[in-house]
């Protein structure tokens, strides 16, 4: 919102410098991103009237004499198709400094000499988009009916001796978004008394409302009224109307037009003025959009509208896009005649959806979504008509059409003195307290310490005791606010011991030489559930950017997947990774958060090298990786189980689930070809992984730190173990009962060699075992490891119904 200093001296008296009042209005609550001067560094421009023009055969210049108030007219060469004779126009005097620093000397211009220069608003600073349009390609003309004399100085004239402060306002501080909220703001932090006139209106013109039908729905329009103006002269603005609009940013139009948006810069409601012609069917109609209605907008661009925007009809055609912008084919134009004044508030949910959608904000929709003063409505209609009689010559229908017209119950807070200070961590006494309501121009009443304030309906952001709070504080001064040690129990730093091993757990995988990846939560709903034994409810996003981040994932792996297909679309098929993080479900009527581990690996397990064999990655590498990781924290191998199981997305007889003391705590296995096979890249690839669950993990961590311990004194014994089992009896059963009967020197068990084929019987395999035994106090004697040596053959052929070979 950019604020004219000499428009806010209407409502308060300021002797103040604008550049120290604008820090004192930063350091209050609302910032000043800048104070601009419009005339700083240059200097004189004055009135000139053209006295005589006449045009250089062959050229498109022209030399006229132009009286600068001097005793002699300045003779100047122009080229500016609009320069005419009689206009009274801007001159910059030779030594004049204009825009850009640009000097202005005395010249010659095809041997005609030059005293001087003719000005365009552009030239001397005014930006493009607030030039009217018929001066947009030439020199500024003042209105015919301007109080002005050659060699005045333009300055003034032209509103650049002004001071424009930028308001940078946060949404919550919308009612600063009109001159009247901000003379309000600035009084206050003044402690200066704000005047704002009320309006008196005299209505000359008939009675029009029984011949005009308003049908509004008040879900979409909860207040809208109308006007009408009769026998208005379309024309421009008078000068001291387009210096206000165009210091505040805006455009002159024509005295109607321009009328709307300066009761909008004033008081803060958007309004809007409609050709009657518009409506010869004598019915307005508020109301949504049909399907494939169109309407061209007065930008000239033509939108298909939607079903949730607000639409103005008169009952049979498009007129306006509520609250955003007006249609061509309402627009006032030179020969309106009649004019209808709309003063209403809007749906703002609608109106901020309906100015994104159509990528159309304006100046009223940014009001309207952040909300406006609810008892401004008539009074900027009134004025409205006021100054259309003043301006445009217009007669005043009697009479306003209501469609709607919902009322909002005052707002009184309630609170107390010392809640106040509490929070405010001050010790500020009623009467302070009082004082800054009153410089707010709130009406409050004290009892003791009880505090009751009633807020106008033009400070809507103010509704419960901490807004209140906030208002004495910012106006007591921040500054003034003593500095206090906070009561505060000590807060010790350091990670929990759940973190501590999970950071850990990171660290071992790190060390195994995988690099970490960090992948979005959000994802495709299919993707969500994808690489989980039993998928949970979803938690979906309610405005997703897109189909494919629309949902919380409840696996890592599929985020390591997508990071392999990009690599190995680039070549990079050596791959090892992994990733730390959160997944995400909704059960039990909640939200939940866990934190899972996973791995990916692709290729080979060395690089290419002349010194070893080129061993590709498979899922017994894998899962002696993931071995080596339980070992690293302690976690007793006889403990964790592998079971064959159906994972979605994962291979179906390459995939196993991860079991410590019977608890699930994840899985490990080949991602499945239908996966690999949707991306080119992966295309043929074998990838393999494992994906842990450390909520379940971490607690059966007995131990998550690694202990040494000296070699053993005594020999170990190694016995190996060859048996014929069934077909369907797996390694997993067999390491069972070998280790439940091997007596308490068994140290460890490995599997050496598995064969099924023609040399056994077509139900049969063949598993190969080692086994050492050690007793770490003594030498273990031959008897003792016979004997458990046939305490396990006895238990497998019992149990499992193997032939020992």
């Amino acid at each position: 919102m950019l604020v004219s200093y000499n428009w806010l001296k209407d409502f308060i008296e300021l002797d103040q410098d604008p550049k120290d009042l604008a820090e004192k209005i930063t350091r209050t609550g609302v910032e000043v991103a800048e104070v601009k001067h419009p005339q700083e560094g240059m200097t004189k421009l004055v009135v000139g009237h053209i006295i005589d023009c006449e045009p250089i055969a062959g050229t498109h210049l022209n030399i006229t004499h132009v009286d600068v108030g001097a005793e002699e007219p300045h003779q100047i060469v122009c080229g500016a198709p609009n320069v005419a004779a009689g206009e009274d126009v801007v001159v910059a005097l030779p030594g004049a400094r204009i825009a850009d620093n640009v000097k202005i000397k005395k010249s010659k211009l095809r041997g005609t000499e030059s005293n001087g220069m003719i000005c365009g608003l552009q030239e001397i600073g005014f930006p493009d988009n607030v030039v009217p349009e018929k001066y947009s390609d030439g020199i500024f003309v003042f209105p015919k009916n301007a109080d002005i004399k050659p060699g005045q100085s333009a300055f003034e004239l032209l509103g650049m001796d002004d001071y424009i402060f930028d308001f940078d306002i946060t949404p919550n501080r919308a009612d600063t978004l009109s001159m009247e909220g901000s003379a309000y703001e600035v009084g206050a932090i003044t402690d200066t008394p704000v005047k704002v006139e009320d309006v008196t209106l005299k209505e000359v013109g008939p009675d029009w409302t029984n011949d005009f039908t308003v049908d509004v729905d008040p879900k979409l329009a909860p207040k809208f009224y109308l006007r009408k103006i009769s026998n208005v002269k379309i024309g421009d603005s008078p000068l001291w109307l387009q210096r206000r609009l165009w210091n505040a940013g805006i455009r002159p139009i024509n005295n109607v037009v321009d009328v709307t948006n300066y009761i909008m810069l004033l008081t803060g409601q958007p309004m809007h003025s409609y050709d009657a012609r518009a409506f010869n069917t004598n019915k307005l109609v508020v109301r949504k959009a049909a399907k494939d209605e169109k309407l061209t907008l007065l930008n000239n661009k033509e939108v298909n509208l939607d079903p949730n925007d607000i639409v103005i009809t008169n009952g049979e055609d498009v007129v306006m896009m509520a609250g955003v912008m007006g249609g061509l084919n309402s627009e006032i134009e030179a020969d309106t005649t009649d004019v209808l004044l709309e003063s209403a508030i809007f749906d703002p949910a609608l109106i901020r959806k309906a100015a994104l959608r159509h990528a159309n904000r304006t100046e009223a929709s940014s009001r309207y979504e952040k909300g406006v003063n609810w008892d401004a409505t008539t009074r900027a209609l009134d004025m409205a008509a006021l100054l259309l009689r003043n301006d445009a010559a217009g007669e005043i229908n009697e009479g306003v059409i209501t469609g709607s017209a919902e009322k909002r119950q005052p707002v009184q807070i309630k609170t107390t003195i010392s809640y106040i200070n509490k929070v405010l961590g001050t010790a500020i006494s009623p009467m302070e307290i009082a004082a800054i309501f009153a410089r707010l121009n709130f009406k409050v009443e004290i009892n003791h310490d009880d505090l009751i304030v009633d807020v106008p309906a033009r400070r809507w952001d103010i509704a419960i005791p901490a807004d209140l709070v906030e208002e004495v504080g910012r106006l007591y001064g921040y500054d003034n606010i003593k500095s206090t040690q906070p009561v505060l129990a000590e807060t010790h730093g350091g990670y929990s011991k759940v973190e501590e091993t999970i950071r850990r757990i990171k660290n071992i995988v790190q060390g195994q030489g995988l690099i970490e990846a960090i992948s979005y939560s959000l994802t495709s709903p299919e993707k969500a559930i994808a690489f989980t034994k039993k998928p949970k409810k979803l938690v979906k996003i309610q405005m997703p950017l897109n189909s494919n981040r629309s949902a919380l994932r409840q696996n890592l792996m599929t985020g390591l997947v997508d990071a392999a297909s990009y690599n190995m679309a680039r070549k990079q098929n050596q791959l090892a990774m992994f990733e730390q993080g959160r997944v995400y479900d909704f059960e039990n009527n909640t939200y939940n958060e866990h934190e899972h581990l996973a791995t990916l690996y692709s290729g080979n397990v060395y690089f290419e090298n002349w010194q070893h064999d080129n061993e590709k990655i498979d899922f017994y590498y894998v899962k002696g990786q993931l071995t080596n990781l339980f070992l690293a924290l302690g976690i007793d191998l006889k403990d964790v189980e592998y079971k064959a199981e159906i994972v979605v997305h994962m291979h179906p007889t390459r995939t196993a689930g991860i079991y410590i003391k019977g608890n699930y705590v994840g899985m490990i296995g080949m991602i499945g070809r239908a996966v690999t096979d949707l991306s080119k890249a992966m295309r043929g690839s074998e990838l393999y992984g494992y994906e842990l669950d450390l909520e379940t993990l971490v607690p059966l961590i007995i131990n998550p730190h690694t202990t040494a311990q000296t070699a053993p004194k005594f020999p170990a014994v190694e016995r190996d173990l060859s048996i014929l089992v069934d077909q369907e009896i797996t390694n997993q059963a067999v390491e069972d009962v070998i280790k439940a009967n091997g007596g308490k020197y068994l140290n460890s068990l490995r599997i050496i060699d598995v064969y099924h084929g023609s040399h056994i019987a077509e139900n049969k395999k063949s598993f190969a075992y080692r086994l050492i035994f050690l007793n770490e106090n003594d030498t273990l004697t031959d008897e003792t490891v016979s004997k458990a040596m046939n305490s396990i053959n006895s238990a497998l052929e019992e149990h499992l119904k193997a032939e020992i070979r």
